[in-house]
């Protein structure tokens, strides 16, 4: 955004930002260089050695349709440590763009990119922030679109098994719980790039890993295999990457009242006296929220690294705002 002095009578002509190129819509779209260029800029955030220099009056544009507490607090915290302003509904189900007005998402990106500098956006329906993308021209930052995709906190998840192993090339890394959620997808396609000696995954019963995941590594020529125990995963493993047993309200409306009938069965659940009785060295990291797959025991065992994670979120979300708006 810049200020442009116009004619002599003291008025000023606001020229906006156009036609961005900056959107972050799907991990796959992210090259090795990106994703380490987002990674070490989180570092020197982290350090101070990074400085943010945006105009003031730089606006964010928060729109969650879905709940959300991570996120959006993250994105709050990270808007803020740029010295820039979040704005937007606390409660977007009570906005005017929703089925019942009648105000499509392609409206609702061309009016907000008349109004904002960026825009984070969660929604309950697959493609939503490739919509909004297609009229906004400022960067949309997919924030979870449905049961497609979640880039940041995909790269955020990366970043923090990096920073625990140093590298996760010839490692075993272990994805326990639902496999469908918009994560583990996003994470796949960064896995691309790390040279992992294998990946495993610890599916529930009632959902196996999805095709296209699978896809994802046999043509990355990542091995892969399946396990219907996370006790495996703590002996064999290097890292485990949680999910609650069943995410099958991560396509729900934000009004929803669904509830899961599933409870997580032991072979899913990792306490410490699992990690004690197999002398697990294994790293444990979560998206969060968790249900029950990961025991409060757990929490101060040198192999919880779940808060640290959502830490290391602030600088991560730094980095793909400053991206963003750079």
């Amino acid at each position: 955004m810049s200020l442009i002095l116009a004619d002599g009578v003291g008025r000023h002509r606001v020229t906006r930002r156009r036609t961005s190129t900056k959107h972050l819509l799907s991990a796959e779209a992210l090259t090795p260089d990106c994703v380490d260029e987002i990674c070490e800029l989180a570092d020197n955030f982290e350090a101070g050695f990074a400085k943010a220099n945006h105009p003031d009056g730089t606006a964010i544009a928060l729109l969650f349709f879905q709940p959300s507490t991570r996120t959006r607090l993250g994105f709050e915290v990270a808007t803020v440590a740029l010295g820039c302003h979040a704005v937007g509904q606390a409660d977007m189900t009570a906005s005017r763009s929703n089925a019942r007005s009648g105000e499509t998402l392609e409206d609702c990106g061309a009016v907000i990119s008349n109004l904002c500098d960026a825009i984070v956006l969660r929604h309950h329906d697959v493609g939503a922030a490739a919509r909004i993308a297609s009229r906004s021209s400022i960067p949309v930052i997919n924030a979870g679109d449905g049961w497609n995709e979640h880039p940041t906190q995909a790269l955020i998840d990366l970043h923090a098994i990096r920073r625990s192993l140093g590298s996760i090339k010839g490692r075993s890394i272990a994805f326990g719980g639902d496999p469908r959620g918009r994560t583990v997808r996003s994470l796949m396609y960064l896995m691309r790039y790390e040279l992992p000696a294998e990946i495993v995954f610890c599916p529930p019963a009632h959902s196996p890993v999805p095709e296209d995941i699978l896809n994802i590594l046999r043509m990355s020529q990542i091995r892969y295999r399946v396990v219907g125990d996370i006790t495996e995963a703590l002996r064999q493993c290097d890292a485990i990457m949680m999910a609650p047993y069943d995410m099958s309200d991560i396509g729900e409306t934000a009004s929803s009242d669904y509830i899961s009938p599933r409870v997580s069965p032991d072979s899913h659940i990792i306490n410490a006296e699992k990690i004690h009785e197999t002398a697990s060295q294994s790293l444990i990291f979560h998206p969060l929220p968790r249900q029950d797959e990961i025991n409060v025991d757990c929490d101060d065992l040198p192999n919880a690294r779940y808060f640290e994670q959502v830490r290391l979120s602030k600088y991560i979300r730094m980095a793909v705002l400053n991206r963003a708006l750079s």
